[in-house]
């Protein structure tokens, strides 16, 4: 378990900024749905990895994912990346009962995570009619890399416990280990399975004898960071057909997004304290770097080397009272959707460059809009 998971303060924010995430899940969603749309990431993904050929779409999407957000100085939601994996989302919803708050979308509840894998589940079986399976004696697997040493391992036993409550037989198991399932809750952030490791749960994935969820086409589609360059990209929205009050609603919370080219390294030097720098194939805050901060010596080690140039916007700030005295804290939002709805939201307080589980004080803790 994490050191510092739960904070004991709150955040409170104006209605408008959950309508913005809302639009802004709506208009992705929308994208995502779009022919062009997928054929234009189809064919860069075959560009990126010629010799992988397991991203196909297999029916289903993705559950429990969020988009992470920054707000500015405007009051405008700015993309921080889009989670097909995000952690917490059974723990907030526990966490916002036992503190009793309302939560934020007062008619979400365990129950709607049910529906969405009953939905997975009906997505993958029209894509793969063979695959049929009883929707209320689902067989489940979440898989992780040695799970019991994952810091939110905690979470995987809520989920373990409301799945078997809903009737459906669940194990919690290391993706080396050999397991059956029809429903695989995927938490490995091996997002296109290349790792020897994920052998197994590629063959589920290609063979379609499991719905994986969240599942590289899923990755590829919305959380691949190639795709934030694409759709900061003037014309990109436009050329794969989506609808200009949606093309609003995404441009309005996207940062400017560039990748960190040989040809462009010197463009971007100069603006440098206007970006924050971190790799395409990477997560969470692993080898990111603050334009602010960066020397010209590591600039040019990772220029060419995949990585990418997104706008820096600054995390809000909050001063609290804490035993020591008053304190400066800053916080991120994360707001988990399934499809095209938003269904929790979480802030993460901390203090430092990025957002971490290690500050005092600091966690995750409930957001009133």
């Amino acid at each position: 378990m994490a050191e510092h998971l739960l904070s004991s303060y709150e955040i409170e924010l104006p209605a408008h900024i959950l309508k913005q995430a809302q639009d802004f899940a709506d208009a992705t969603f929308s994208l995502r749905a779009l022919p062009n749309y997928q054929q234009k990431v189809l064919k860069r993904q075959a560009e990126l990895f010629p010799n992988y050929s397991a991203i196909h779409d297999p029916g289903n999407n993705g559950i429990a994912m969020s988009y992470d957000f920054h707000i500015n100085i405007d009051g405008v939601l700015k993309l921080i990346e889009v989670n097909t994996n995000a952690a917490f989302l059974a723990l907030g919803t526990e966490m916002y009962e036992f503190r009793q708050k309302t939560l934020p979308i007062a008619d979400f509840s365990r129950e709607e995570i049910k529906l969405n894998i009953q939905t997975e589940m009906s997505l993958h079986q029209k894509k793969n009619p063979k695959h049929k399976v009883d929707l209320k004696k689902l067989k489940v697997a979440i898989v992780d890399d040695h799970p019991p040493q994952q810091r939110l391992f905690a979470e995987f036993l809520v989920y373990q416990e409301w799945f078997q409550a809903w009737g459906w037989k669940t194990e919690i198991k290391d993706r080396e280990e050999p397991f059956k399932a029809d429903f695989i809750y995927n938490r490995s952030t091996d997002f296109y399975l290349e790792e020897p490791q994920s052998q197994q749960l590629k063959k589920y994935f290609q063979e379609n004898t499991a719905a994986l969820s969240p599942n590289p086409y899923e990755y590829a589609m919305l959380a691949d960071k190639e795709r934030m360059i694409e759709w900061s990209a003037p014309g990109f929205l436009e050329e794969c057909g989506l609808e200009k009050e949606k093309i609003k609603a995404l441009q309005k919370n996207l940062p400017k997004a560039h990748e960190l080219t040989i040809e462009r390294a010197e463009e971007i030097w100069t603006k440098r304290k206007h970006y924050f720098f971190k790799p395409l194939r990477a997560f969470g805050a692993k080898q990111s770097y603050r334009g602010a901060s960066i020397s010209r010596k590591a600039f040019d080690e990772i220029a060419g080397k995949g990585f990418i140039a997104q706008e820096f916007v600054p995390a809000p700030e909050r001063i609290f009272e804490t035993p020591e005295g008053q304190q400066n804290f800053k916080f991120d939002l994360r707001f988990y959707a399934y499809q095209n709805r938003i269904q929790n939201v979480v802030a993460r307080v901390y203090q430092g460059q990025v957002t971490n589980l290690r500050t005092p004080h600091g966690g995750f803790t409930p957001v009133t809009f």
